[in-house]
């Protein structure tokens, strides 16, 4: 936390079995492709970088069971639903205009995130 990493610690990509990974309040723009090989990885931490686009290599990364991308620059979500393991998905204070598209069993912590939880009950 609070590194003041650019790049993404390639050397972690060798952990395959790390559970939590917190690299919040750093200077991350892009994750790398081979992220998901970390198949161990339950909580991805990334709050306070400098992401601008969802990271494509999230969305191959469905063991995970908690992400937090709060105060980045991501304006638009991609339907995560295919994240199936997915229970946490906090996403405040990005410029988004409605939630993300999550599975019914995702909690989810952002804007307008209490009323879309309301509706789906």
């Amino acid at each position: 936390e609070g590194n003041f990493f650019a790049h993404f610690p390639r050397a972690l990509l060798g952990l395959p079995d790390l559970r939590s990974l917190q690299l919040g309040d750093n200077r991350l723009a892009r994750l790398p492709a081979g992220l998901p090989r970390m198949a161990g990885l339950r909580g991805l931490w990334l709050y306070g970088n400098r992401f601008e686009d969802f990271p494509p290599a999230l969305l191959r990364m469905d063991h995970l069971r908690v992400l937090d991308l709060d105060r980045n620059r991501i304006a638009c979500f991609p339907d995560l639903a295919c994240l199936s393991a997915l229970r946490l998905l906090s996403y405040d204070h990005n410029p988004v205009r409605q939630p993300p598209c999550v599975g019914d069993a995702v909690w989810l912590v952002g804007d307008g995130a209490q009323d879309f939880m309301e509706a789906r009950q």
